[in-house]
């Protein structure tokens, strides 16, 4: 695949792509649900992808809590030039054990950031003390923080962590899953502008189809998210992304870039280089290779 790297100028970006294969890097969430995805999902399975959508990079995002899941990530991008940044998983809640494996991750060119799969931990997971400490050393190190938020569970928590690490970036994934077509999603919107309020907090436009209960889904039901996002944030600080292969629960990586990046320039034409890459660029640095 003839793609930009990090010396060149990339143009568009996947920033949420996950790669896993169960014989080196189990999945414990997936259930009975997610048996369209129980299989591996590969470089060699999203390059078509990529190449048919005019794609130059991705941001590869850990799928698992095992430091395996890391490792198989970090080899991955190491052999393909095309994943330009990857965000690992690190132990969040041991602050010596995050410390000395931040230490070996910051050898690697392409780490830019952690996140840990809170959504199935207890409420407030993320403000406990053990987790605040380890998320100082995020913030020391300038790294990123990515945050699977789930409405309503983790935007007071999103709020509190922005308060108290000011120089810690903050990526919501999936918006906060907004609860599409309910009437809910004014309360959710309420909460995604309050997290917003903080410079630190980004957002990626990811993810949408899957929490939107219709296999016809159209962009119709995605743009009063995006619009919504697009009035709390501002068109510097969202990313777009597709979350595959969760994505094919609902549909098909053409369709759901397709229409997630339309509906996102569609609401701001003239931010279309920002919203589809040029935002990841600079939040993860991916001119910026790490220092090792």
């Amino acid at each position: 695949m003839s793609v930009a790297t990090l010396d060149g100028p990339i143009q568009k970006i996947d920033s949420h792509v996950h790669l896993w294969d169960a014989e080196h890097t189990p999945q414990p969430w997936m259930t009975s649900e997610h048996a369209a995805i129980a299989r591996p999902f590969g470089p060699a399975d999203i390059v078509p992808l990529l190449e048919r959508n005019h794609l130059d990079a991705v941001i590869v995002v850990q799928g698992a809590c095992l430091d395996t899941d890391t490792d198989y990530l970090l080899a991955e991008a190491d052999r393909n030039d095309w994943i330009a940044a990857v965000t690992a998983w690190v132990c969040l809640d041991q602050p010596e054990r995050t410390a000395a494996r931040l230490d070996a991750l910051q050898a690697r060119s392409k780490f830019r950031g952690v996140r840990h799969l809170s959504h199935n931990e207890p409420d407030h997971w993320l403000i406990r003390e053990p987790t605040l400490e380890c998320l100082a050393i995020l913030e020391e190190r300038d790294l990123i923080l990515e945050v699977p938020v789930v409405f309503p569970r983790h935007f007071d928590d999103v709020v509190d962590l922005a308060e108290r690490f000011p120089h810690l970036r903050i990526v919501i994934d999936h918006l906060g899953k907004p609860p599409i077509g309910t009437p809910e999603m004014a309360a959710w919107a309420t909460e995604l502008g309050a997290a917003a309020e903080h410079a630190n907090v980004f957002a990626k436009v990811s993810g949408l189809n899957t929490a939107l209960p219709r296999a016809d889904w159209t962009i119709g039901d995605l743009q009063p998210c995006v619009e919504v996002a697009l009035d709390c944030f501002g068109p510097e600080r969202l990313m777009c992304g597709s979350d595959w292969p969760v994505a094919l629960l609902n549909g098909d990586y053409d369709r759901v870039w397709a229409l997630t990046s339309s509906a996102l320039t569609a609401a701001a034409p003239a931010a279309s280089d920002l919203l589809l890459g040029g935002n990841a660029q600079r939040i993860y640095r991916l001119d910026n290779p790490l220092e090792t």
